[in-house]
């Protein structure tokens, strides 16, 4: 077993056994380059006696899933954070609420597409144009569903049946003149 005479604990997590030229951190698995700056403990001796003391044990009886040093942390990943609905706001002012886990299909037949039954009047339109759909996650994407005068996510058109990706802020077109914002 190698000399932890220069470890230090993880900014991130506060993990024992940071060591010169580590990539990641063996905590939390975050790369020490994405990690907010700290002061050098060296510099500071006063900062190094407040750290907590970890007590090493030898290499054979670690346990596996057990991170020695580990805090506790506050949730700070996409999964862990509360989703939210986005709204879709079409031309006209009307807005459509889509929880997350839903998905609405956009088009202008109602009994297919009853979200949207004020499509009805574009003819422009297929009668099943585009589903839209927000995971658990928060992640939302779009679909078109083989419409004739297709669906536009960032002015390029989308391959029949294929998500793609859309995210607050973004402008999806159906057809010539049906522009939608996806908004939080």
């Amino acid at each position: 077993m190698r000399e932890v005479r220069d470890a230090a604990p993880c900014p991130e997590c506060g993990t024992a056994g940071a060591h010169p030229g580590q990539l990641v951190c063996q905590g939390c698995f975050v790369p020490f380059a994405l990690m907010r700056p700290v002061r050098d403990a060296v510099e500071d001796q006063d900062a190094t006696d407040a750290l907590p003391q970890i007590r090493q044990e030898p290499e054979h009886t670690r346990m596996i899933n057990h991170i020695p040093g580990a805090l506790a942390r506050t949730a700070q990943t996409r999964r862990d954070t509360p989703t939210q609905a986005l709204r879709l706001r079409f031309p006209g002012d009307e807005t459509v609420v889509v929880e997350p886990g839903v998905r609405i299909r956009l088009g202008r037949d109602p009994r297919l597409c009853p979200a949207v039954k004020f499509l009805a009047t574009r003819d422009n339109l297929s009668r099943l144009h585009a589903t839209f759909g927000v995971e658990q996650d928060g992640s939302a994407w779009i679909t078109d569903e083989g419409s004739t005068n297709g669906t536009f996510v960032h002015g390029y058109r989308l391959a029949p049946l294929e998500p793609a990706a859309v995210r607050p802020g973004d402008t999806v077109r159906l057809a010539a003149d049906v522009t939608v914002h996806v908004m939080i």
